[in-house]
């Protein structure tokens, strides 16, 4: 497991910032985390457009998939 795993991992633990239609989005210390609630595919305009319901604008962040116990995460992060 690398450390943005690691991080990720244990910030799932804590509050979610909110939830859309696909995905439950939270925090961490190296950027915002979506995981997703179903195991389809969702097009990339999608995430970006369900991020800006609750007010995050990811447009032009870098981002980087896991699959952590099971779990289909994006990582957006600068």
């Amino acid at each position: 497991m690398n450390c943005s795993e690691t991080v990720i991992k244990d910030s799932i633990k804590n509050q979610s910032i909110g939830e859309t239609k696909n995905f439950i989005w939270f925090i961490c210390d190296i950027g915002i985390f979506a995981v997703f609630k179903s195991k389809i595919s969702i097009p990339e305009i999608v995430i970006l457009k369900e991020a800006m319901t609750i007010a995050l604008d990811l447009s032009k962040e870098e981002k980087e998939f896991y699959l952590i116990d099971g779990k289909k995460i994006i990582l957006f992060y600068s």
